[in-house]
């Protein structure tokens, strides 16, 4: 359970800062066309980068909140 901690924190904070780079230097990129054209990634029928960053910031903070409870429980040990 400790490792799985580990690697979904990493995992979780690479999406998020793969999804910012991609999003900061390429919003035309097909990958959000493609999730626009499916209706996965609009707000309220338009395109929206800000789908996007929140999908990215949410990444962010389970990864963080799963880094710092492994970091905890390896110190109670």
């Amino acid at each position: 359970m400790k490792k799985l901690k580990l690697i979904s924190g990493f995992l979780l904070l690479g999406i998020a800062l793969v999804l910012t780079v991609m999003a900061l230097f390429f919003p035309d990129n097909s990958l959000f066309t493609a999730l626009w054209n499916a209706g996965i990634a609009t707000f309220r029928g338009e395109k929206s980068l800000m789908v996007i960053y929140l999908t990215s910031g949410l990444s962010f903070l389970f990864g963080l909140f799963l880094l710092v409870s492994h970091r905890k429980s390896k110190e109670r040990a």
